[in-house]
């Protein structure tokens, strides 16, 4: 079943079911289907057909469900632009997808009218609240004078739903390109590894539809679940829906997962709806996560996977309870490989490595990307010749069939001819208890070429020195991968929006721009 399939059938099965909550907005299937239907209809009045790429930027809200899925309805490419973005990301990120239409808010359109208007091939914007401007189109107004049927668009498997951006080691954005049929076998893999999903399901969004939040999003939808947006993060407000909505499961990053089992408040919340808590992008360490079955109970799941391919691994509620009962290294871990996923770890030779050696993670699944989008070149560096994702991460298996992910390819530290990884070092700081968060990127030096340099931030009202953090790192992890210089910073760290450390841009404090490229690619 193709996803324009999926939403049609989800529309005729739980018409009156709630679909989605947000503030004072409570609408049903129905009613969600009338606005995806319209939303279709709008834009095929307006020229825009099948195959034309459609952008959105906005924070979570009651309309970004039937955005997603009426555009998947009417065979348009999604691009979803993160509200945290600069104009110039957004600039980029139209330009390379050729979008033609751009539907945003009043909000974003005021803060970004200047980028926007350098993006040659952006012919319509459609704002929700939109000012009194001719060449905008008002999203409410659109929906009220368009048709509420559906207009049948014909959709093919191999058409694209989605154009997921990220930036490369470069900075420039690449996207991989999902089709109706890929994005339908993401969705059925994340519903072979999570608790089954019914109508009686309530889903919280609180971290960003724009990315992986929205991964089990047409699960859901096809379910028949119910969706409370929350439209920006916040911790408390996050348990109180919780609470209040009798939530169910939610998808978070690992820094939101820390701040809601952190609160002061959490114990005193009533949280036992709560059947699974889905974070990625990074594991956690030991204390979060005992912490969080503390508060939680046994309902973590951690996957592992990435924009071009996924899900790849899934560490379970069992997992976790083992980690939390003392065996720590598996909490390490990214979890067991998926029943529908294949990885192999690949040796700089293109040998396949055994258990236990670390090399570059290769993966694949039935709903993997299909390329990059417009670069024949990059796809095929991509994807091997046997349909293997390269995944540009370093990791390795055990004899256990844990796949443990150690750094990024690019974020490799080379220093006297030692190979040393920055997520290793910042595992070792971790486990000082008045450590809250760590990044460590690679500097100049005279002597070796690089040498690991330490950031860390401490826990309020905490202290400790750098000499006890560098024994610390001396005794976990050896002598030769101890950072040369540890500072503290009171701010947080300028995590992304899926709660990844951008080393690259921490280490353009200490590289002047290239210097870093040509030293590693001559060390």
């Amino acid at each position: 079943m193709i996803i324009a399939e999926l939403v049609r059938r989800a529309f005729a099965d739980h018409g009156s079911k709630l679909a989605i909550v947000h503030g004072d907005r409570r609408w049903t299937y129905d009613q969600v289907a009338d606005r995806s239907f319209r939303l279709v209809n709008a834009l095929r009045e307006r020229g825009i057909v099948v195959g034309d790429r459609v952008a959105t930027l906005a924070h979570n809200d009651a309309t970004t469900l039937e955005l997603m899925l009426g555009l998947a309805l009417g065979g348009y490419n999604r691009t979803a632009l993160h509200g945290m973005g600069t104009g110039d990301t957004h600039r980029q990120v139209l330009d390379a997808a050729g979008a033609r239409v751009l539907i945003t808010t009043g909000e974003f359109y005021d803060r970004f009218r200047a980028e926007l208007a350098a993006v040659a091939s952006l012919e319509l914007v459609i704002v929700q609240g939109a000012p009194d401007e001719a060449a905008l189109v008002d999203y409410e107004t659109m929906l009220a004078a368009a048709e509420p049927t559906d207009a049948r668009v014909p959709v093919a498997a191999d058409d694209i739903v989605h154009l997921a951006f990220s930036s490369g080691s470069s900075g420039l954005p690449r996207a991989s390109v999902h089709t109706q049929h890929s994005w339908s076998i993401v969705t059925a893999d994340h519903a072979m590894f999570l608790p089954r999903i019914t109508s009686s399901d309530v889903y919280l969004a609180a971290a960003p539809l724009t990315h992986a939040a929205s991964t089990v999003l047409y699960l859901l939808v096809g379910r028949g679940a119910s969706i409370r947006i929350l439209d920006h993060f916040d911790a408390r407000a996050a348990l109180q829906l919780i609470e209040s909505e009798r939530c169910t499961i939610t998808f978070v990053v690992p820094t939101m997962l820390q701040a809601l089992a952190d609160h002061p408040d959490a114990a005193s919340f009533d949280l036992s709806s709560l059947r699974a808590i889905v974070y990625a992008s990074a594991p956690i360490s030991v204390a979060t996560a005992r912490l969080a079955q503390g508060v939680f109970g046994d309902v973590l799941f951690q996957t592992y996977g990435q924009s071009e391919c996924l899900p790849v691994t899934c560490l379970t509620p069992e997992d976790h309870a083992r980690g939390a009962a003392g065996d720590y290294r598996v909490l390490q871990s990214a979890g067991r490989v998926c029943l529908n996923a294949r990885v192999r770890i690949e040796g700089e030779d293109g040998s396949a490595l055994p258990a236990g050696s670390v090399g570059e993670i290769l993966i694949s699944t039935e709903g993997r990307m299909r390329g990059i989008y417009r670069d024949e070149a990059a796809t095929a560096q991509r994807i091997t010749p046997d349909g293997f994702v390269r995944s540009n991460d370093i990791g390795y298996l055990d004899d256990d069939g844990f796949l443990f992910v150690v750094d990024r390819k690019d974020d490799m530290i080379i220093s006297g001819g030692f190979n040393i990884w920055p997520a290793e070092i910042e595992n070792a700081l971790l486990k000082h208890p008045a450590v809250a968060d760590a990044a460590v990127v690679g500097v100049a030096h005279a002597k070796w070429g690089e040498t690991p340099h330490a950031v860390v931030v401490l826990r309020a009202g905490q202290t400790v020195g750098a000499q006890e953090l560098m024994e610390l790192c001396r005794t976990e992890i050896g002598s030769m991968k101890k950072p040369t210089d540890i500072v503290f910073r009171v701010d947080a760290l300028p995590r992304n929006e899926l709660g990844k450390l951008p080393r690259r841009v921490l280490r353009e404090a200490y590289w002047p721009q290239g210097d870093r490229e040509r030293e590693v690619s001559g060390a």
